[in-house]
């Protein structure tokens, strides 16, 4: 008999645990075709953003160490425990609100990964 449950279950627990620690709330504002969507209205979700860090790049676009010039893109991550919100469609160019960060940042979706078992991952550009 294990002494925890599946993996599945210890996943998710996990998953649960961390959102409590570093979960913030964030607001998506849908679109489509570039204006509000009518059939999905604004969504308050607690999940963890990061923004920043990730790879810099000089200003050729590589990661050579020579170059002294370099520049951040504005890049950021949004995690999504994707059981606690089943039913959240996210497509590209929806948009992201942080609500407890100072200014209220908006991000845009660039990128959805949807293939982990536990997280919706969305790759976002600061607006």
């Amino acid at each position: 008999m294990p002494v925890m449950g599946s993996g599945g279950d210890l996943r998710s627990r996990i998953v649960a645990a961390v959102d409590r620690t570093f979960a913030e709330p964030v607001r998506f504002s849908f679109l489509r075709r570039g204006v509000l969507d009518a059939e999905r209205h604004a969504r308050d979700i607690r999940a963890v953003l990061r923004v920043g860090g990730g790879d810099e790049r000089n200003l050729s676009g590589g990661l050579a160490q020579d170059w002294s010039t370099r520049i951040a893109a504005g890049k950021a991550e949004l995690h999504v425990d994707r059981a606690a919100y089943p039913d959240l469609v996210v497509r590209e160019d929806d948009r992201v609100c942080a609500l407890d960060r100072p200014g209220q940042p908006w991000f845009q979706v660039l990128r959805i990964d949807d293939r982990g078992d536990t997280r919706l991952v969305l790759a976002l550009g600061e607006l």
